[in-house]
Formats: structure tokens, C-alpha cells, sequence
């Protein structure tokens, strides 16, 4: 692990790059920068914004910074089609797999089903004559003529990587560390994935499809990370994973797969550590960018997930419980061929972006900060801290574009657009959480990103919420999270064994010695990587659970290991689905652990209070519809100080609104609590 003071963060997203660094008893001791992606080059955007903070801030011999860095890079490969050519090597008959896939219809009603693009091809998935049984046991070997032909049927194929997944290979890898052998030696520019080294995971399907993710992406992911290794030095670069903990780059290169949500998980990381500094441990995080809102739910811990997609394709790596919505900044509104008004998923992303921003040509769209520019939710002269000036005739002119389309006046259309967004976010939330057994009224809504807090407060209401936080810097809490994210290793091992149940319950499920054995074998592997990474040990932990589901069922629920364990299985059943199953078998599946390194987190510097600062003469109040609303900066509000909606709160990063009915406060680090009413 790199041991410099100066510690930097760079999160990149679809619109934004957004740069904090923190050096620990520095007069400054936290600084942030925005800069505009670089989508052709992201590599450019992260390294003029490392640039920049080290000139404002490193001190003098405080050697190479500690860069964290949430990377988008392998997430846009797979989405856009534009990772490397692949191929699969598989057992000989199961080369369909991933054209099989599940057989689910994303439309239960449609007649012409259109099929989700494969990662790879139908002629590049090679199946080889060998089989390993369910139990490990060896069926039948590889075979040498197949082995010798390998290396030049992949040759001709002309591919960059290639995905091993052989059928139950999670029982017995020898097959697949034999193949893995040969290519490294044949090969040796070739990258290659082993499903075994992935996912030790029962689900052909599955371990298939994620494999052959990771090869897909490695080689873009591989070259952008040797670009920023070189760049960075390799030691002092760690990439955030979507599992809400940081990797080497060289373990990164190998399992790119883990790096698909490393941007929002940064946020949810973020958003936790500073939700519980303010006393809150329940909370909806709402992470609204310019092109689209990711939304999870916190209650006193990250929710974890292994079945995770990105678009259509299942990818089963750990990773926060992440539900993302097309509805952004920059989402585009339109009206569509039977007269509604619909906005995103398309976007207007970073470039040319919202036609407020100035750049857009005469065929420029509306979007919805083009709409909050319309209603006069964003002060022009103070967009990015005065650093950018948005075009309010640009903006009339797109919206009304969409009023005229629709029949509407400018301002109704305005408010329209802002209201569909909210549809859609609202929906997402409740995904995550009423559609899982929880309360909302029982949770705050921690917002953060660019546009959240323009939306925070409306959002809130709709779900019956009272309680909204906005922490500081809420434009870049992605990378602030990166701050605090811990080294994090995944780990994974099939069980299949059957509990039954007894007269008078289930037996003690914690003590079963097959479950003992894996899980202590994986606690201790999970110890020994953190060992290599200089974790000292009171800062080590690792948590192991397991899947479980009564014998019969095709799905899982991820359990902590404990003396409970049944109980607890029971309890989470009936919670989510309303029923339980007493008498039933249990099946324990998978055991997993998480070995954590938890860092030393950032010193994050009180408010300090201006003792001649004017709050009278910082407050300035405009027009917006039919009300008046004070304008005033966040850096001119004080801890402890209450302030009424309705009221625009403005800074460097993001733009907040407190409608009327609505209150906000400071607590000593500068993060507000906005609450309706009477909330407390």
C-alpha cells in the first residue's frame, strides 16, 4: 500500500472528472477540482486534474501522491461494443452457453423478441473434449491433440483475450490451470481469464457470462491502466472495484470485471462514512450525474450483491447493490409519437452536452438543465464556482422547442421535464427498498452528485421522506468516498450441502464441519493477501457469509456466518417474500468472504465560522415562477444555523434547492440536514 501524505482521488464520470486530494495537517488540508471528461482519452482528464491539485497542493518533498482512481473505462467497452475480440474456451458441446443464456423474455408480451448481444461470438467459443463431474472427478482427461492445436486455432482467430470456463471447473480446476499454462507459454501476449480464478461458482451460465466479460474488457482495461501506471508509478495507483473497496493495478489488469460500478460505489462509500459521522446509519443514497441516477439503500451497512448486470449481461462478482436509471443532467426530453413527454435514457453527455453549456449547434436538444435554467434553479454567472457561464438563451431556445412540439407554454414544459425525471427516479428508489420489505420514512436521503440537490427535496417528498443530507463537495463525493474506501479482496467457494430440518428446528448450521473448513481456509487466504499488502492486522477483518435457500429453490439469500444463521435465513425470507418454510431442508451453496484492510480515513477539517460575514448582505433573492427565493452561496452559511426554503444554495460543484416547507442546517463539518416541517 502507498505510503504518501498527499492522498488524491480521481473519479471519472460520463460528463464530469472530478478530482479531491487530502494532505493531513496541511493549511489546506482538502482540496477539490472539476474538469471536463476526455471520452476519447479519459487518461488526459486524470492526469491534467492530478496535475493540477499537486501544483495547489503537495508539499514540498512529500514524495508521489496516493492516487485512488474510479475508472469508467471498463463499463463504456462493454456497453459501446468496443472491448477486445475474445474467444471462449469451453467443454466440447457446451459452446452455446452464452448464446443460451437463460432463456428469460425481458418482455413477457413481445412477440418479436429481440436477443441481448454476447460478448463473444458463436465462432470464436471453442469446446474441448474433457469433462469434470459435479463432484471434481475427472470423467475425461484433455486430450494432447487438442491441446497442440490450441495455441494456433486462437492464432487464426486473431483475438486479443480469452475466457476459460470449463463445466464445473469451480470443483476442480486442474483442466483450466493446465489450459492457463499452455496459453501463458504459447501465447504469452494473450490475456487469459480462468472461470476458476474469477468465480469458484456453481451456474455455468453465469461464471461463463462474467468470464467472458472480463476478457472482453481486459485488453482496453489493461492499456489504459499500463498508460496511467507509467504515468503514476505503479505502487502508488490502486482502482476502486464496485464491490466499494480498492485493488492493485495488477490485480485490477486480471479481473477488470471488478472495476464495472467502481464510480457510483465510491459515492455509496462516501456517502455511508459521513451519514454515520452525522448520526445517521439508515440512508437511500441518490447519486444524481449528468447522465444518469444511481440509487442504494444503506441500512447501517453497504448491501452487497453477486447478481449485478451491466445492461443485459449478468456479471456475478461481488458488488454494491447498485440500481441505476437513465434520468441525469444531461438526459434529453422529447415528445414522443403519441404526444407525452419523455425524458432520457438518451443524453446529451459531456460533450457537447446541455445546450446551456454554449457549445451545442443550431440541432442541440433540451435537457434538464436546460430546464433548470429555465425556471431559474441554476444562477449562470455562478455554474462551477464562476468558472463557466451557462447560455440562458440557449436554454429558452431548446425548451421551447419542446413547448411548441407539445403544446405547452415554456415554463410548464419546464416544469414537466424536472417532473418526468423524477418518475423515473422515484422508481428506482423503490426498487431497492419498498420492493424489499423496508419503510422509507424509516430512512434519510443522502444526496450527492451534480444534479441531486436540485431534486433532492421534491424527490424526498414524493417517497414520504422528511430527512435529506447534502455533504460537502456533494459534486464529488464519488471520489471523497475513494478516500475512504478500504483494500478489499472477494473471495468464493461451492459448499452444496443439505441441512435438514428437526422436530424442534434446525441444528447449529454455523458449526457444520464442511462450512468450518471453507470458511476458515478463506479467512485465511483472505488474511494472507491483506499480509501482502502491508494491512497491519488490528486493521484487518474479514467477513464471511453464506448462500443459502431451502432445498428446492433456484435462488439464494447471502447470510453472515454465525450460530443465527437459520434463524436469521428465515426471518429475511419472510420479510421479503412474505412467507417462510419451517420443516424445509436447507441448502448451504456458496461460502464467501470479504478480507478488508480498512485505511486511515481523510481529515476532514470543521467549519469554521466567518465572524464578519453578513448573512443579509450574502442573500440575494430572485423570481422563480410565481415565488421568491433567496439565493445565497453555501460557504456563507454557518454551523447551527437554520435557514428557511424556499432558498437556492449554491457551490462550486452542485446547486441545492430548499423548497418552502423545508429547513436547513450545518453541522460542524459543513454538511447540511435539510428537514420538512416539523421532522427532527
Amino acid at each position: 500500500m502507498p505510503s504518501s501524505t498527499l492522498r488524491i482521488a480521481v473519479d471519472t464520470g460520463g460528463t464530469f472528472t472530478d478530482i479531491i486530494a487530502s494532505v493531513p495537517g496541511a493549511a489546506r488540508p482538502i482540496l477539490t477540482h472539476k474538469l471536463l471528461s476526455t471520452p476519447d482519452d479519459p487518461s488526459r482528464a486524470v492526469l491534467e486534474g492530478i496535475r493540477h491539485v499537486i501544483q495547489h497542493l503537495a508539499p514540498d518533498g512529500a514524495g508521489p501522491p496516493a492516487v485512488v482512481h474510479g475508472s469508467t473505462v471498463a463499463t463504456n467497452a462493454l456497453l459501446e461494443g468496443k472491448g477486445g475480440a475474445a474467444a471462449l474456451i469451453t467443454t466440447a458441446g457446451f459452446e452455446d452457453t452464452l448464446h443460451i443464456a437463460r432463456q428469460n423474455r425481458p418482455d413477457l408480451y413481445a412477440l418479436h423478441v429481440q436477443r441481448p448481444p454476447v460478448p463473444i461470438r458463436r465462432g470464436h467459443c471453442l469446446g474441448l473434449s474433457e469433462r469434470v463431474l459435479y463432484d471434481g472427478e475427472v470423467l475425461r482427461p484433455l486430450v494432447d491433440d487438442e491441446l497442440e492445436a490450441l495455441p494456433g486455432r486462437l492464432r487464426a482467430l486473431g483475438v486479443e483475450a480469452v475466457a476459460v470456463s470449463l463445466l464445473h471447473s469451480y470443483a476442480n480446476p486442474a483442466h483450466e490451470q493446465q489450459l492457463g499454462a499452455l496459453l501463458a507459454e504459447a501465447l504469452p501476449d494473450l490475456h487469459v481469464t480462468l472461470s476458476h480464478d474469477l468465480l469458484p461458482e456453481f451456474r455455468e451460465y453465469e461464471r461463463a457470462a462474467t468470464c467472458a466479460v472480463n476478457a472482453v474488457v481486459a485488453p482496453r482495461m489493461g492499456a489504459y491502466l499500463e498508460q496511467l501506471a507509467d504515468a503514476i508509478g505503479r505502487d502508488d495507483l490502486r482502482i476502486m472495484g464496485s464491490g466499494g473497496g480498492t485493488m492493485a493495478v495488477d490485480v485490477t489488469r486480471h479481473h477488470p470485471v471488478h472495476t464495472v460500478l467502481s464510480g457510483p460505489a465510491g459515492g455509496v462509500v462516501g456517502a455511508l462514512a459521513l451519514a454515520r459521522q452525522m448520526g445517521f446509519e439508515r440512508i437511500i443514497t441518490f447519486d444524481m450525474g449528468g447522465t444518469s441516477t444511481d440509487v442504494a439503500l444503506c441500512d447501517g451497512a453497504l448491501t452487497l450483491t453477486t447478481e449485478g448486470r451491466v445492461g443485459p449481461l449478468p456479471v456475478r462478482v461481488p458488488m454494491i447493490d447498485i440500481h441505476t436509471v437513465g434520468a441525469g443532467g444531461g438526459s434529453i426530453a422529447r415528445v414522443d409519437e403519441g404526444g407525452a413527454l419523455r425524458v432520457g435514457p438518451e443524453s446529451a453527455g459531456a460533450w457537447p452536452g446541455p445546450a446551456c453549456y454554449g457549445r451545442s449547434s443550431e440541432n442541440a436538444r433540451a435537457t434538464v438543465t436546460d430546464a433548470h435554467v429555465v425556471l431559474g434553479h441554476l444562477r449562470p454567472e455562478r455554474f462551477l464556482g464562476g468558472r463557466m457561464t451557462l447560455a440562458q438563451e440557449a436554454a429558452h431556445r431548446v425548451v421551447g422547442q419542446v413547448a411548441e412540439e407539445a403544446g405547452l407554454d415554456l415554463l410548464t414544459t419546464a416544469r414537466g421535464v424536472l417532473q418526468v425525471a423524477e418518475v423515473t427516479m422515484v422508481r428506482a428508489v423503490k426498487v431497492i427498498s419498498v420492493e424489499r420489505g423496508h419503510d422509507l420514512r424509516d430512512f434519510a436521503l443522502f444526496t450527492f452528485g451534480g444534479a441531486g440537490g436540485l431534486h433532492a427535496c421534491r424527490l424526498a417528498a414524493l417517497l414520504g421522506m422528511d430527512t435529506v443530507l447534502v455533504p460537502r463537495h456533494p459534486g464529488l463525493l464519488s471520489a471523497v468516498g475513494m478516500l475512504f474506501a478500504p483494500c478489499v479482496h472477494n473471495l468464493s467457494r461451492s459448499l452444496m450441502l443439505t441441512i435438514p430440518a428437526e422436530p424442534d428446528g434446525y441444528p447449529a448450521v454455523d458449526t457444520h464441519p464442511q462450512l468450518a473448513q471453507a470458511a476458515q481456509a478463506l479467512e485465511a487466504q483472505g488474511r494472507a493477501l491483506l499480509d501482502e499488502e502491508q494491512i497491519p492486522a488490528e486493521r484487518q477483518h474479514v467477513d464471511v457469509t453464506v448462500a443459502m435457500r431451502y432445498a428446492g429453490q433456484s435462488y439464494e439469500l447471502e447470510i453472515p456466518l454465525g450460530p443465527d444463521m437459520a434463524q436469521r435465513f428465515e426471518e429475511l425470507h419472510r420479510r421479503l417474500y412474505g412467507t417462510h418454510n419451517p420443516g424445509q431442508a436447507l441448502e448451504l451453496v456458496v461460502v464467501r468472504a470479504r478480507a478488508v484492510g480498512e485505511q486511515l480515513p481523510p481529515t476532514l477539517p470543521p467549519l469554521e465560522p466567518d465572524e464578519e460575514r453578513d448573512l443579509d448582505e450574502a442573500m440575494t433573492t430572485i423570481a422563480v415562477g410565481d415565488a421568491r427565493w433567496g439565493v445565497i452561496e453555501r460557504d456563507a452559511l454557518g454551523p447551527d444555523e437554520r435557514q428557511e426554503g424556499p432558498l437556492i444554495i449554491t457551490e462550486f460543484s452542485s446547486t441545492t434547492l430548499v423548497p418552502e416547507g423545508w429547513a436547513v442546517t450545518l453541522d460542524p463539518h459543513g454538511n447540511m440536514i435539510l428537514r420538512h416541517g416539523g421532522a427532527h
